[in-house]
């Protein structure tokens, strides 16, 4: 389904693309190919997130209006939801209205409703973090995942037996998955967890392991247990097993690392509310405040990208991360405004 139109894609094209409003109202069943799509579509074309991510919302919106079974409710109902769309910001106001069907939906309602509402009915749960926050998430198999800063973890709110378990992540998290298989010679359907992250498919039975995806890169990191990872979509590259200590780096189709580390544990460091690194790079460190903290930073000397500091570094927030950067190399730095930093040379 992958395809450049969808770069270009409008507010109003998802509302008109009858396989997205199928698949984000439940209205009917979507093969798997069709959910895993749009369950990552804001990882393939993070450039399209705010115009998908408010099309979700403006069908939630209207998924969940009140519910009715007489048909002189009929008027009202749709009243109450045009009402209710029009409260929103001015973004989702461009929607050109009454669109053929969301009559169709209305009708259908005043049909069959049972006075319940739709709001449980909602597959999907999406979890944003901003820039400088972290939050642990509790899945509906009791699975944990902490989520670092800038971004964004999506499932189904609930769980079945007739599939897998799965989840999408963009960004950074820690995943401590549930160990719910007794027997492994036979694994049902929903005793698989699924992660998937731009291209990668990562496999779980129960294990911990952390998973980091930005800048066109995939980083997986396994701390216990075991785990398959591989190219979502494809059969022509073979798959990964990996084994407590093992570390992988993805770009595009392409294995770009593959290694063991010494401590794996550590990969769960920045799960506390310090800022850790070890033996750090300076581009590692400018790559972590730009990422994880809203900051842009420039450099007057490339050279000062691949200054490092040695040791471990255990600070408690930004300001004290910049005091041991100027205390610890010939490193100036410059707090032009608020999200702004430039670093340079000192004299």
């Amino acid at each position: 389904m992958y395809s450049d139109k969808y770069i270009t894609y409008t507010l109003q094209d998802f509302l008109d693309d009858d396989v997205f409003v199928k698949w984000a109202t439940g209205a009917a069943a979507t093969d798997a190919e069709t959910d895993t799509f749009w369950s990552s579509f804001t990882i393939v074309y993070p450039q399209q997130a705010d115009n998908f991510r408010q099309a979700l919302q403006f069908i939630q919106i209207y998924r969940t209006q009140e519910v009715v079974t007489a048909a002189g409710r009929k008027a009202q109902l749709w009243q109450q939801i045009t009402q209710t769309i029009q409260e929103q910001p001015a973004a989702a106001a461009k929607v050109k209205w009454l669109r053929p069907w969301m009559k169709v939906a209305v009708a259908m309602l005043v049909v069959i409703a049972t006075g319940m509402l739709l709001l449980n009915t909602y597959r999907k749960q999406v979890v944003d973090t901003e820039y400088g926050e972290k939050r642990t998430i509790t899945l509906p198999d009791n699975s944990v995942v902490i989520l670092n800063a800038n971004s964004s973890l999506h499932y189904a709110r609930q769980w079945d037996t007739s599939a897998p378990r799965e989840v999408w992540i963009e960004g950074e998290a820690f995943f401590d998955v549930a160990h719910i298989n007794k027997d492994a010679g036979h694994i049902r359907p929903y005793e698989r967890f699924l992660v998937h992250s731009k291209g990668i498919t990562i496999e779980v039975l129960g294990t911990s392991f952390n998973v980091k995806s930005r800048h066109g890169k995939t980083n997986i990191g396994l701390v216990t247990g075991k785990i398959k990872v591989d190219y979502a979509g494809t059969t022509n590259r073979p798959a990964i097993v990996m084994l407590p200590g093992d570390y992988v780096e993805y770009g595009g189709e392409s294995l770009l690392r593959n290694q063991k580390l010494e401590r794996p544990e550590k990969l769960k460091d920045w799960t506390r509310k310090e800022i850790i690194f070890t033996d750090a790079a300076l581009e590692d460190i400018i790559e972590t405040l730009q990422d994880n903290y809203g900051y842009t930073v420039e450099t007057k000397d490339d050279n000062i990208r691949r200054m490092k500091i040695e040791g471990e570094i255990n600070v408690a927030n930004v300001d004290e991360l910049l005091a041991v950067i100027s205390t610890t190399l010939n490193v100036k730095v410059n707090k032009s405004s608020e999200k702004h930093l430039v670093f340079y040379l000192g004299r």
